[in-house]
């Protein structure tokens, strides 16, 4: 395979990437400085013990080091009797000590940080995300700027929670090892921190250069790692629908060859990335040990010379050590600092994202009617609109069916009227006033829905059709509930009936419904929330005939009381409805009841002679065996 070529990190690519670096950067809420505060806020909210063992770290880090740093002073002297030998032993024996005490009070906040603090911090956090996904507005969740943003933010809890303290922590220390060692090593000479400081802020500068060319050549690997993922995803998870055809059609080998050549090039490109931090590794690595170096041949120097005792000697010599290794961190965490920051930013971003309207008015009680007036929807970043000016009524009572061809634009329809979507023109008006007036919360409480992609959630059957606890469920209305969708009787067959709990691949005693099955557990949801309003899109789509027809009789008695819509591809549905809207090209095409849409023999009349002319024998033009 060819290999790519790298490409050189020149400077307009280092310009350009500085713009483009200032750019993102200007257009971030929050600096550097804010966000570290707000980790700390953040960790003391969700885990105030783990920000307690973080400072209790810094200060018995810090004295373990300078302890070890000591000890070693003065085991020599003691040694060599330099000193008196009662005075330098206890000096020896409460530096030990002091290093043992030190070190438990570390060992102890690492296993109380790793089993609880941590945890305490990631699960407080995605608790945060998660209640706040459910309170913005469905819209914003399904805009793919806004997914984006959720994404990162949920990606990056974990590393808040691993390593924003921890980060802040090795700082600190680093900050205070500087200063420390610093000082010890500027009363024997002012210039040994420049030998040894210089070179380590020099290599910080390496490690950036190296970076940047990383970041730089990012976009050439990002789409080889989406594509492993994708492929990956497709083989494993056995629930992907791909899983049926790649055992019926024997597509393994051609999988495997596929996922062969992207990681081919994926790791290429790995190579070139190792090949170029090494060259950088070395070179900061040689650069820092230059430094160190020449501080310890000038120490050398001058306990040959006598200048200093043996003693002395250690002290500077681990100095040297703890200051070059101080001076490197301190530099290394100033990146650490920006990729926390925007990772913060993501997040912050996420919690400051509008939630939907909770001041307004209460849904109103009993019988409803809804109005579109001019209504248009765009989604975002479409050129043309879904929906454009549409006006009807949804009467009290009234049974309306809305049909139309694949991408008409039907489900939006729906999403409008009970409030997922926001029109992009017009507005939509309950019982004569606009839906912005109304609570939001409240306005969701007028409707009972069942949508094309139904979910059910690990808990028993009636707890899903409930949306309650057990102990708050009404267990006769449950019942009822499922007589009316058809699911009765085979809930009543499961071994724990309606106490069973769903979804196989969370519990080992669960059961999975068929897709027609959990149409009608969707349904029994819908209508055990007894709303003024009846939103059902295509409920039949996975029903066998005879349930689909069991179900079209039983429609006028759920919906007896209920202002409905009812949105099929099965033609013959509609004629249970008072009346039908068909739309087409986003705008109402014809609308009318079933008898009056026939008469008129426009596009329903076609769609529906069509649909029907596959139940006729062959002398009515129908199929012939």
């Amino acid at each position: 395979m060819k290999r790519v070529k790298v490409a050189k990190y020149t400077k307009e690519m280092k310009a350009e990437a500085g713009r483009k670096y200032r750019e993102e950067q200007s257009k971030l809420k929050y600096s550097v400085p804010q966000n570290l505060l707000f980790i700390v806020r953040e960790g003391w909210r969700y885990s105030p013990g783990l920000v307690i063992d973080m400072l209790l770290k810094v200060v018995f880090v810090t004295a373990n080091n300078l302890c070890t740093t000591y000890t070693d002073k003065y085991v020599v002297e003691f040694a060599l009797g330099t000193a008196d030998r009662v005075v330098l032993g206890v000096i020896c024996a409460a530096l030990i000590a002091g290093s043992a005490l030190a070190g438990l009070i570390v060992n102890c906040t690492d296993m109380h940080i790793t089993s609880n603090g941590r945890f305490r911090f990631s699960a407080g956090f995605f608790g945060r995300l998660m209640r706040k996904k459910m309170s913005v507005s469905y819209e914003d969740t399904e805009n793919p700027k806004n997914s984006d943003m959720m994404q990162k933010a949920t990606s990056s809890v974990s590393s808040l929670a691993e390593a924003g303290l921890g980060t802040m922590k090795d700082s600190a220390v680093a900050a205070i090892g500087v200063f420390a060692y610093g000082g010890i090593l500027s009363m024997l000479d002012p210039w040994l921190i420049l030998i040894i400081g210089l070179p380590a802020v020099a290599g910080y500068y390496i490690n950036k250069h190296k970076m940047n060319w990383v970041w730089n050549m990012v976009d050439n690997w990002q789409t080889y790692d989406r594509q492993l993922n994708y492929i990956t995803h497709i083989g494993t998870d056995y629930k992907f629908s791909c899983a049926k055809d790649i055992r019926i059609f024997g597509m393994q080998k051609w999988l495997d060859s596929v996922f062969g050549r992207v990681f081919a090039k994926r790791l290429d490109w790995y190579e070139q990335q190792d090949a170029w931090e090494y060259r950088h590794n070395i070179l900061a690595q040689v650069v820092a040990e230059a430094g160190s170096t020449a501080a310890k041949i000038y120490i050398v120097y001058l306990v040959m010379s006598g200048h200093i005792g043996a003693g002395d000697f250690v002290l500077y010599f681990n100095s040297i050590f703890m200051l070059t290794s101080a001076v490197r961190e301190w530099c290394d965490k100033f990146s650490a600092y920006l990729w926390l920051s925007n990772l913060s930013n993501y997040n912050r971003a996420c919690f400051e994202m509008p939630e939907v309207k909770t001041d307004g008015k209460p849904a109103p009680e009993g019988e409803c009617e809804i109005e579109f007036r001019n209504v248009s929807y765009a989604y975002p970043g479409a050129e043309e609109p879904t929906i454009k000016n549409v006006s009807f009524k949804l009467h009290k009572g009234e049974k309306l069916a809305v049909v139309g061809l694949n991408g008409a634009g039907k489900t939006t329809l729906i999403k409008l009227m009970c409030g997922l979507y926001e029109p992009t023109e017009g507005e939509i008006l309950l019982n004569g006033s606009p839906v912005g007036d109304y609570d939001r919360r409240e306005y969701y409480r007028v409707f009972g829905t069942v949508f094309q992609d139904i979910d059910v959630l690990p808990v028993t059957v009636a707890e899903n059709i409930s949306g309650r606890k057990t102990d708050e469920t009404d267990m006769p209305r449950v019942y009822e509930c499922m007589k009316k969708s058809g699911i009765y009787d085979k809930v009543m067959e499961l071994p724990k009936k309606e106490h069973t709990r769903l979804v196989k691949t969370v519990y080992d005693d669960a059961t999975d419904f068929s897709g027609g099955q959990m149409q009608k557990l969707a349904l029994a949801k819908a209508l055990y929330k007894d709303a003024p309003v009846l939103l059902l899109d295509e409920p039949t789509a996975a029903l066998d005939p005879i349930a689909e027809q069991e179900m079209y009789l039983s429609y006028a008695q759920f919906s007896k009381g209920k202002a409905s819509v009812f949105i099929s591809h099965r033609l013959a549905s509609t004629r249970f409805c008072d009346r039908i809207i068909l739309i087409a090209d986003g705008g109402i095409a014809e609308e009318g009841s079933h008898a009056e849409l026939m008469r008129l023999g426009g596009k329903y009349a076609e769609l529906f002679e069509m649909q029907s002319s596959y139940y006729k024998d062959d002398k009515e033009g129908g199929y012939e065996e």
